[in-house]
């Protein structure tokens, strides 16, 4: 028996009714062809449905757990036993076309894991489960306490399809908090995603400041760009970055990179 381990953030989704409600829900499962990209298959409760349909690329970071898994799992998947934010995923993604994502992430780790994943151009749907908190800030809308980077920066590049509430109970072992599994349909959007998401972090850098001077606090080169499309468009200087849309963000970028 695999035994979890709590400084990596385990929680295994045990709850077969709940297992099949999601598997009923991820995007393109029952099209021929596709590539799954699975951060943190645990014991494969997700991966052992998905292989039977689709080719899964599964990262795990516990060798215990990768070796479970080679032994319950024998075709359609490619196991690695590596940290996903060592992963160089355009050398990992090169030769498929576009790749579905789906992860249980742990909690501590999840924000990072996520805006790696915003970063790649070939990583199309996205279905996570994600502990409540997180998932009410990506959800968040402006001048609310929960609205920030994460909230901007999902929702330029993703429209939010579905939502399925997970009670802790459904866990082993139980969380302290209730999760949700969200799936995420990326838009068709033609901007630079690097440099875009630099520039939302460094909005939302000095959160308790003005856009402005959070701008002026991180050195940004678009300083002045933003203080004229402020004033062009008649918004108070004094306003800070969780007061902005994630489609005023947009405009703002349209602005500043002619």
């Amino acid at each position: 028996m695999v035994q979890y381990k709590k400084n990596l953030g385990q929680n295994f989704l045990i709850d077969l009714n709940k297992i099949n409600e999601i598997i009923n829900n991820i995007p393109n499962l029952d099209l021929k062809g596709e590539i799954f990209l699975e951060v943190g298959p645990g014991k494969g409760a997700l991966t052992k449905e998905i292989t039977k349909r689709n080719f899964v690329i599964a990262i795990e970071i516990d060798k215990k757990l990768t070796d479970y898994l080679k032994e319950e799992i024998k075709e359609n998947i490619c196991l690695l036993n590596l940290d996903f934010l060592d992963v160089n995923l355009k050398k990992l993604l090169k030769k498929f076309e576009k790749v579905n994502f789906v992860s249980n992430l742990p909690y501590y780790i999840s924000t990072k894991i996520i805006f790696k994943i915003l970063e790649e151009e070939k990583i199309q749907n996205v279905s996570v489960m994600l502990q409540k908190e997180l998932v009410e800030r990506i959800l968040a809308k402006p001048k609310t306490k929960t609205y920030g980077r994460l909230s901007v920066s999902i929702n330029t590049f993703f429209e939010i399809k579905k939502e399925i509430r997970v009670p802790k109970e459904c866990f082993y072992p139980k969380p302290k908090i209730d999760s949700s599994f969200i799936i995420l349909k990326k838009k068709d959007i033609k901007i630079d995603k690097i440099k875009y998401l630099a520039f939302i972090k460094e909005c939302f850098a000095n959160k308790r400041k003005t856009l402005l001077n959070s701008l002026k606090n991180s050195n940004s080169i678009y300083l002045n760009k933003v203080k004229d499309f402020l004033e062009l468009n008649k918004i108070n200087i004094l306003t800070r970055a969780e007061e902005i849309s994630v489609n005023f963000y947009l405009l703002m970028w349209d602005y500043i990179k002619q």
